[in-house]
């Protein structure tokens, strides 16, 4: 076991520290060692010597001790590459200073390596002179002779052997009889698609194609002229295609009445709502009937006359000559369609109500849908002329003008409808 004096460390076997590196370690097993402790084993030799008596053989009195060699501590490191203190945790120090080193320096045999070095100097000093002696003497004795004359010797050149080369085309022939498989390929397997020619594709002119828009494509135009006066109202609808055009002449919307009850605030704005509609104001009635409607939200009949208002105020507005109040036309439309719309919840089944929304649905170019209500209200009232005369109007829009002709020529007598069949002839 060896203490290493700097850092304290135990170890087995070790020229220097595992830790620090120091090559100062003291062997503890030296001086833990009793002289006082016997070194052999106590009646050995009276063991031995009984044995020979009792055996009947002689004893050997001189014996040579054997001589054991002792094993140096160098000798005994361990060369196993694990475990403690060995050789992969030994970390020899070779540096002439820092923890552990000799204080004296580092020790070399300097009186053995330079005798050994000045004997090799002065044999190879005397080697060198012997050979340099040798060659001397050798070029001495060496006779210098004249040199020899030169003869020509004419060189006949090399003719090359001639090679045939083949060609690139039957190497190619044969590279391709070789890949070529052996069976045969499906013909809706083969492609058969010819190299477009760029020149063409590439020289043929632009062409440029110009679109143009039309924002009224299929809009349905009608023309309406009031007739009568207070609260019924006669239009006139002309209905334009392109260059075709068809007009049918339609029975009035018409208003309700409406029941204020005891509110005595209603009554003037009620009045002058009506007012209004005599006079074809239609922006003052609306405004009168809004105030109501506000006040009276479930009453259909409020609503039915504030939708008639905007109608009537929509179809001036798609009249006049700015294309900009045009435009502004169809936002009015649709106003007096959910007005009318919310009076049809209200009271489903009031016919003029479902007539007025009919009326909207058709002039606003909604004729499918205004179609589909008429006829609701054909089923309920078969008699009405007005909603016969609508359906025939709805029929003559999505172009079935033989249906509208026909529907009308079973309900003659009434003015409307004599006028639209003498149109449809």
């Amino acid at each position: 076991m060896l203490e290493c004096t700097i850092c304290g460390l135990l170890s087995l076997n070790a020229q220097s520290c595992p830790a620090c590196g120091s090559q100062n370690l003291i062997d503890l097993a030296s001086e833990d060692e009793d002289p006082t402790m016997p070194t052999e084993v106590p009646g050995l030799d009276d063991a031995v010597s009984s044995l020979y008596e009792l055996e009947g053989i002689e004893q050997i009195e001189d014996t040579d001790e054997i001589e054991v060699p002792e094993v140096s501590k160098s000798s005994s490191n361990s060369s196993l590459p694990f475990g403690y203190s060995g050789q992969s945790n030994v970390h020899l120090s070779r540096l002439p200073f820092g923890i552990g080193s000799h204080a004296e320096g580092v020790p070399f045999d300097s009186e053995e390596e330079t005798e050994d070095v000045s004997s090799n100097i002065t044999d190879s000093i005397s080697s060198s002179h012997s050979v340099q002696q040798s060659k001397v003497t050798s070029s001495t004795k060496t006779r210098v002779e004249p040199p020899k004359q030169m003869t020509m010797v004419r060189v006949e050149p090399i003719v090359e052997a001639n090679i045939e080369h083949e060609s690139q085309n039957t190497m190619l022939q044969e590279v391709e009889e070789e890949v070529t498989p052996s069976f045969s390929i499906p013909d809706e397997w083969r492609i058969s698609a010819t190299e477009p020619n760029l020149e063409e594709i590439y020289s043929s002119p632009e062409t440029v194609v110009e679109v143009v828009h039309q924002t009224e494509d299929d809009v349905l135009v009608y023309n309406h002229q009031d007739i009568e006066q207070s609260t019924t109202v006669n239009s006139e609808p002309s209905f334009s295609q392109n260059t075709s055009s068809l007009s049918l002449e339609l029975h009035p919307a018409k208003a309700l009445n409406v029941d204020v009850g005891r509110d005595t605030d209603l009554g003037p704005e009620l009045e002058k709502g009506y007012f209004a509609i005599a006079n074809n104001s239609w922006a003052e009635a609306a405004i009168s009937f809004q105030k109501m409607a506000s006040r009276m939200p479930g009453d259909s009949a409020v609503f039915n006359n504030y939708g008639l208002s905007l109608l009537q105020r929509a179809i001036e507005m798609a009249k006049d000559g700015e294309e900009s109040i045009q435009m502004m036309a169809s936002s009015q439309f649709e106003s007096a369609i959910l007005a009318l719309r919310e009076a049809a919840k209200s009271d489903p089944d009031e016919s003029i109500i479902l007539l007025n929304l009919s009326h909207a649905l058709l002039v606003s170019g909604r004729a499918e849908k205004a179609l589909k209500i008429v006829q609701v209200h054909n089923s309920r009232n078969p008699a009405s002329l007005e909603g016969v005369n609508l359906e025939a109007a709805a029929l003559v829009s999505i172009g079935q003008s033989v249906n509208a002709k026909n529907l009308l020529s079973s309900h003659k007598g009434d003015s409307i409808i004599d006028e639209n069949l003498s149109r449809l002839l």
